[in-house]
C-alpha cells in the first residue's frame, strides 16, 4: 500500500513521468502478490487519497497570485508565538487568515527597540488586524537553487503578505485550540530560554529541544555540515528516540505501572511533536513510537516496518512532496535501512546507511566528504553519551549555575572546532548534481545489494562505485559550455564556463549595500547571498576552481560577496581594473584569499582570455573606471559593461569605431547614465541583458533606457522577471534558457 501512494505523490509533486513509471512498478508489485483482497483495498485507498491530493492541488492553484505583482491586503490573522522569526530589523511568521482559514507567510519591519522587545517576549497565540500588500511567493530564480515557493506550496501556503500596519486584537482560545495553543506557548518559552544560553550551547539546545535553527548555526556547525553530520540535528530524529528512551527509563525506575506510562506517552506524543518543532523527522520518530505503543496497548504486534510504512502514509497526507525534501529523504531513508538491515553486522549497516544517504546528499548538497564514514563512526556513539548530556545539563542548570553552562558551551565549542578542523582535511569531494533518475537508480541498486549473499556483495559494490565514477566524469567534463547571468538581485555576477570546464571565469560576485543600523538592533552573523546563488550553482556543476575572477569596480553590489566565493573555491587570478588594487577600502574582503590567488590589475593592454575594452589607464575604481570585457562563445559575441557610464562608452567607440557585439550586458543595471544612443547604434546588439533587483530603490532599469532599446529594436531580457539567464552552447551553436518564464 505504501509503495503506490509514494509513487503517486511523486507523480503529483512535479515528476509526472517518473511518478507514472513508479506507479506502474508499484502496482506490478501489488499484482504479483496475487491477492484480490489486497488489490481491492489498495485500489480504494489509492483512489480516495489520490482524489484528496488532486483536489488539494486544484484548490492551491486557485489561490495562487503572481510573485511580481502586489495587491492591497486587509485581513485578520491568528498565529502561534513560536512561529515568529526575528532577524535584525525584520520579522516573519506563518499565520492563518481567520476569515478564510488560509495559511500565509507574513513579513514585517521592526521600527523601535520597544517593538523588538515585545516581539521577542511573545509567549501566547496572537490575533492581529493587518494592512499591507500580498503577492505570490517567488520561486527559485537561479538554476539548482533552493525553491522556497515549492517548499511552502507543499505545506499549503502560496501567498505572502508584506505588513504595513498592525492592530493587535484580543485573542481567544476555544475548545479546539487550547491544546495546541498551550504546547506552542510552551515551545515559545523554551525557545526564549534557549536564546539566552551562551555560545555553542545555544545552537545545540535550540536545535535539539524546540527544533529551532539558531542564526549562528551555519557558522557554528560548519564542520558538521561539511562532514554530513547534520542528521543529528532534527533531521534523522535520533534525539527524539533518545528523549523517549530516557522518559521510558525514568518511568520504569520510578516503578510506574507500564500501562499507565505507556498511555501517558501516547497522549503526550502529539504535544511533544509540537514542542520539538513539528518537522518531518519529528513526525516520523514520534509517530512510529506512538504506533508501536498503541499496538502494545491493543494487544497487537506492530513491527518496525509496519510502523514505518504507516508513518510515511500519514506524513505524505500532510505533505505530498515529502520525498523531494532532503531532510525527509534522510530521516525516512536512514530509518528504513536500520529496520531492513537489523540482522546485518555493524559494518554492513554503516555501509548501507552511507549508500542510501549518499544519492540524497549529492542531489541536495552536491558534495560529500570522504571522512564522513569515519566521522559518523566517531560522533554517533558520542552523541548520546556526551553531546546530548552536555546540552541537557547546560540548559537545565543555566538559571542557577551559569558558570557550569558556560563550561558546557566551551566543551561543545571545542567539539565544533574539532569537527571544523576535520572538515578542512583533504577529502571534501565536490561531486556536482547527478541526474535525478540516476539518484533513484543508485538507491534501488544499494538496497538490492543487501538481497545478495555477503560473498557476492563486493562485486556489486565495485559496479556501483564505477557508476559513481562515470557520473562524476559526466558532471566535471561536460560536453557543453555556458554564459550565465545570475540573478543576484541589485548587482552583477556572470559565469563563463567553457566546454569540459577547461576554463571557468566569473565576472563580479554580487552583494548588497550595507546601511547603518540603530544601536538597539541585535547583531546577526554575516551571510552572503552568493552562498545561495552562484556558489550553489557552481558546486552543482562540479566546479572547484575559478581560473579568472574579474571584479569590475569596487561597489558592494558587484564585489560584496567576494569572501563567500574565495572561501568556496580555489581562485587562480583575481583581476581588477588598474588602480583598484591600491584602494584600501575593499581589502577586508580578501580575508579568505588563498596564498595561491594572484591579484592582478588590468587595462586595455592586458592579454587575457577576455578582451579588456575599458579602462585605458589607472584610476579610482568607480563606475567611470569600470571594467568592460568582451568574448566569443558558442558563435556569439558577448560584451559585459559592468557599471560603465556613457562617457566610458564614448571612449571605447573612439578607440574602436568598428566595435560590435551580439549580446550586450547593459551597463549600470539599465540606468539612464549608461547605454547611450550613439553606443547602441554603434555596437548593434541583437539582445540586451539587464541585471537588476526587483523593486530596487533606484528604479533600474530606467524607462529612458528601455525606450532606447525599443527604438533600436533590441529585445531586452532582465533578471528581474526572467531570473537566471544562460546561453548553453556546444561548438558554434547554443540555446538561451531562463529560470523563470519572464515577460
Amino acid at each position: 500500500m505504501t509503495l503506490p501512494l509514494a509513487a503517486l505523490s511523486v507523480m503529483l509533486s512535479g515528476h509526472l513521468w517518473a511518478g507514472l513509471v513508479l506507479v506502474i512498478l508499484a502496482w506490478g508489485r501489488i499484482f504479483t502478490l496475487r491477492s484480490a483482497r489486497i488489490v481491492v483495498i489498495t485500489g480504494l485507498i489509492f483512489v480516495v487519497i489520490g482524489g484528496v491530493w488532486w483536489g488539494r492541488q486544484r484548490q492551491l492553484a486557485g489561490r495562487r497570485l503572481s510573485a511580481f505583482t502586489e495587491s492591497p491586503a486587509s485581513l485578520t490573522v491568528r498565529f502561534q508565538p513560536d512561529a515568529l522569526s526575528i532577524r535584525g530589523t525584520t520579522y516573519s511568521f506563518v499565520g492563518q487568515n481567520v476569515t478564510t482559514g488560509e495559511r500565509l507567510i507574513f513579513h514585517g519591519r521592526i521600527g523601535s527597540a520597544a517593538e523588538l522587545h515585545h516581539l521577542q517576549t511573545v509567549d501566547r497565540a496572537q490575533s492581529w488586524r493587518i494592512q499591507g500588500t500580498q503577492s505570490g511567493i517567488l520561486p527559485a530564480t537561479n538554476f539548482n537553487q533552493f525553491d522556497g515557493a515549492a517548499y511552502w506550496s507543499r505545506r499549503g501556503i502560496v501567498k505572502q503578505v508584506r505588513i504595513a500596519q498592525v492592530t493587535p486584537l484580543v485573542t481567544t482560545t476555544g475548545p479546539l485550540t487550547w491544546w495546541s495553543d498551550w504546547w506552542h506557548g510552551l515551545r515559545a518559552h523554551l525557545i526564549q530560554a534557549c536564546q539566552r544560553l551562551p555560545g555553542a550551547l545555544k545552537v545545540y539546545a535550540l536545535g535539539l529541544f524546540p527544533g529551532y535553527r539558531a542564526l549562528e548555526a551555519t557558522q557554528e556547525l560548519e564542520g558538521m555540515q561539511r562532514l554530513g553530520l547534520l542528521h543529528l540535528f532534527s533531521i534523522s530524529g535520533l534525539h527524539v528516540s533518545l528523549v523517549l528512551l530516557v522518559v521510558e527509563w525514568l518511568c520504569v525506575h520510578c516503578r510506574l505501572p507500564r500501562d499507565l506510562w505507556e498511555r501517558g506517552m501516547i497522549v503526550g506524543l502529539p504535544g511533544y511533536f509540537i514542542l520539538a518543532g513539528g518537522g518531518s523527522s519529528i513526525l516520523r520518530a514520534s509517530l512510529m513510537r506512538g504506533l508501536q505503543l498503541s499496538g502494545r496497548q491493543l494487544g497487537l504486534r506492530v513491527s518496525g516496518l509496519d510502523a514505518w510504512s504507516l508513518t510515511l502514509i500519514v506524513a505524505l497526507m500532510g505533505n505530498t512532496g515529502l520525498l523531494f525534501e532532503l531532510g525527509s529523504q534522510l530521516s525516512f531513508g536512514l530509518s528504513l535501512v536500520l529496520i531492513l538491515l537489523e540482522q546485518e553486522s555493524f559494518a554492513w549497516r554503516q555501509i548501507g546507511l552511507a549508500l542510501v544517504s549518499l544519492p540524497s546528499l549529492l542531489n541536495g548538497l552536491f558534495q560529500w566528504h570522504l571522512l564522513t564514514l569515519l566521522a559518523n563512526w566517531l560522533v554517533v556513539p558520542l552523541f548520546p553519551v556526551l553531546l546530548l548530556p552536555l546540552t541537557v545539563i547546560g540548559t537545565l542548570i543555566f538559571p542557577w549555575a551559569p558558570e557550569v553552562s558556560r563550561g558546557c558551551a566551551t566543551l561543545l565549542g571545542w567539539f565544533d572546532q574539532a569537527m571544523t578542523w576535520l572538515g578542512t582535511l583533504p577529502g571534501n569531494l565536490v561531486f556536482g548534481k547527478p541526474w535525478w533518475w540516476v539518484c533513484w537508480l543508485w538507491i534501488w541498486l544499494a538496497l538490492g545489494i543487501f538481497s545478495r549473499p555477503v560473498g557476492q556483495r563486493r562485486k556489486f559494490l565495485r559496479l556501483l562505485a564505477m557508476s559513481y565514477v562515470l557520473m562524476y566524469g559526466a558532471i566535471h567534463f561536460p560536453w557543453h559550455g555556458e554564459v550565465a547571468y545570475f540573478d543576484v538581485g541589485q548587482g552583477d555576477s556572470i559565469l563563463i564556463r567553457e566546454r569540459f570546464n577547461r576554463h571557468v571565469s566569473l565576472i563580479d560576485t554580487g552583494g548588497h549595500l550595507g546601511f547603518q543600523q540603530p544601536r538597539w538592533v541585535p547583531k546577526i552573523p554575516v551571510t552572503y547571498a552568493a552562498d545561495r546563488t552562484s556558489v550553489t550553482y557552481l558546486r552543482s556543476r562540479g566546479v572547484t576552481t575559478i581560473d579568472d575572477l574579474y571584479l569590475t569596480h569596487h561597489d558592494a553590489d558587484h564585489i560584496g560577496d567576494l569572501p563567500a566565493v574565495l572561501k568556496a573555491f580555489r581562485v587562480k587570478r583575481l583581476l581588477v581594473p588598474a588602480g583598484m588594487e591600491q584602494e584600501p577600502a575593499w581589502q577586508h574582503l580578501l580575508a579568505n584569499r588563498q596564498a595561491t590567488t594572484a591579484l592582478v590589475s588590468i587595462k586595455t593592454t592586458s592579454d587575457l582570455p577576455l578582451t579588456v575594452r575599458h579602462p585605458f589607464e589607472a584610476a579610482p575604481a568607480e563606475n567611470a573606471n569600470s571594467l568592460a570585457l568582451q568574448g566569443q562563445y558558442g558563435g556569439l559575441n558577448f560584451l559585459f559593461m559592468g557599471d560603465l557610464d556613457q562617457a566610458g562608452e564614448q571612449k571605447m567607440l573612439e578607440v574602436d569605431p568598428h566595435l560590435r557585439t551580439d549580446v550586450l550586458k547593459l551597463g549600470h543595471h539599465g540606468s539612464k547614465t549608461a547605454s547611450g544612443v550613439a553606443f547602441l547604434n554603434q555596437v548593434r546588439p541583437r539582445w540586451g541583458i539587464i541585471s537588476a533587483g526587483r523593486h530596487n530603490r533606484y528604479g533600474h532599469p530606467n524607462p529612458e533606457t528601455l525606450a532606447r532599446l525599443r527604438a533600436d529594436q533590441i529585445p531586452a531580457v532582465s533578471t528581474q522577471t526572467s531570473g537566471m539567464i544562460r546561453y548553453v552552447f556546444t561548438g558554434q551553436h547554443g540555446e538561451w534558457q531562463t529560470k523563470l518564464k519572464g515577460d
